[in-house]
């Protein structure tokens, strides 16, 4: 017979049994899921566990159609999983967008993220000024387009539209700004000018007088500042900025990176200040990325750019624009899918992105016949 003492020790060991055997199951069910998300599946057929990877892929804009070696897989954003490590080729399409095409390696464990951007096949242009736009200028970082107005007392003077809004302004708006109105003594519009390392002020030299202002970009200057006896001071202090802050960034980078720009010239760093770019001598363009992808921890990579007159990074730092003489494209930073997204009559020393890569700003003169004087106009990507 069994004895209540007998009884206590029998259920005591069950229960301790049920515990461990539950948390073996937590366990396995745990290590299971930690498994299964680095992309490991069972093999039936071989009765094994094989390693596959996973392709991410996203677009702007999105509910395009992804083929994967040619064979449909759904439409963005989607994750295509189980695929075993090898060479893939990637295509998304939407109707009435560029196409984009890439060949992605795939390996064990990893996911790969992609994030195709999609450009109209037609896009459209609208007016952002309608007075003329003279000597248009975009800052440093890329928020602000100052120009000059001339012929219109009312309008005359330096004028600063803001692109860090996502919607068009209408002249006039609280988006435009007139830095400094031309008077009977200082013909502002009609002066040249240049911004500090960070954008918050503009130095202006009057037009045969050596005369130089400072103006403040961020809001209206009643009384506008002479600087013509520190002006030397103030460029010198200007570019000593400039020089500390990408020696800063070369520093961040590396040696690689340090050693490709000592080759370049006009060396442009990417909004994220991952990457960088610059020209030979020859004109042709270099793109050095720190950090490549789609694959996560990659080695730096160089890639050579199309040449063209003038390359400007997208904001998304992860695309350049490139200007030729009677066409904008836009291509992506390990220079594949070069997509051509305006052509036309423009001013080829002036061509900039809206801050949030919506559109891309250009000057033209669309009716010469009723305005001498170019605008500037939108051209819509998103």
């Amino acid at each position: 017979m069994i004895t209540l003492l007998n009884w206590g020790r029998i259920s005591a060991v069950k229960k301790l049994l049920g515990i461990i055997i539950f948390f073996v199951v937590v366990s396995l069910i745990t290590i299971g899921i930690i498994f299964y998300a680095r992309g490991y599946r069972p093999d039936f057929e071989n009765g094994s566990i094989k390693s596959t990877g996973v392709v991410s892929i996203h677009s702007k804009p999105d509910n395009a159609t992804v083929y994967v070696n040619g064979e449909e897989k759904g439409i963005t954003n989607v994750d295509i999983s189980n695929l075993k490590p090898g060479e893939y080729e990637i295509k998304i399409v939407k109707e009435g967008f560029s196409s984009w095409e890439k060949t992605v390696e795939v390996k064990k464990e990893n996911v790969i993220l992609i994030k195709a951007l999609l450009f109209p096949t037609a896009p459209s242009l609208r007016a952002l000024t309608f007075t003329g736009a003279i000597n248009p200028l975009a800052s440093p970082n890329g928020k602000l387009i100052i120009f000059s107005v001339r012929g219109d007392v009312e309008k005359s003077g330096i004028w600063a539209l803001s692109t860090a809004s996502g919607t068009l302004p209408s002249f006039f708006a609280r988006d435009l700004t007139r830095l400094a109105a031309d008077n009977e003594e200082i013909t502002f519009s009609r002066g040249s000018y240049e911004f500090s390392p960070d954008g918050s002020e503009l130095l202006v030299k009057l037009p045969q007088s050596d005369r130089y202002f400072l103006l403040s970009t961020t809001g209206k200057n009643d009384s506008p500042k002479e600087v013509t006896l520190d002006v030397a001071k103030i460029k010198m202090g200007w570019d000593d900025q400039k020089i500390k802050e990408n020696e800063t960034i070369l520093k961040t980078l590396g040696d690689k990176a340090q050693f490709l720009a000592d080759t370049l010239t006009n060396i442009q760093f990417s909004p994220d200040k991952t990457k960088f770019m610059g020209q030979k001598n020859n004109g042709v363009g270099f793109l050095y990325n720190s950090d490549p992808g789609p694959a996560p921890n990659q080695e730096p990579e160089i890639y050579n750019l199309p040449k063209g007159l003038d390359y400007l990074w997208y904001p998304d730092s992860e695309h350049v624009i490139i200007v030729e003489t009677n066409s904008i494209s836009i291509i992506d930073a390990d220079g594949k899918n070069n997509v051509v997204v305006y052509t036309g009559d423009f001013d080829p020393d002036f061509v900039t992105p809206w801050s949030d890569g919506t559109r891309i700003v250009v000057s033209t003169n669309l009716n010469s016949t009723v305005n001498k004087l170019p605008n500037l106009y939108a051209v819509e990507l998103f």
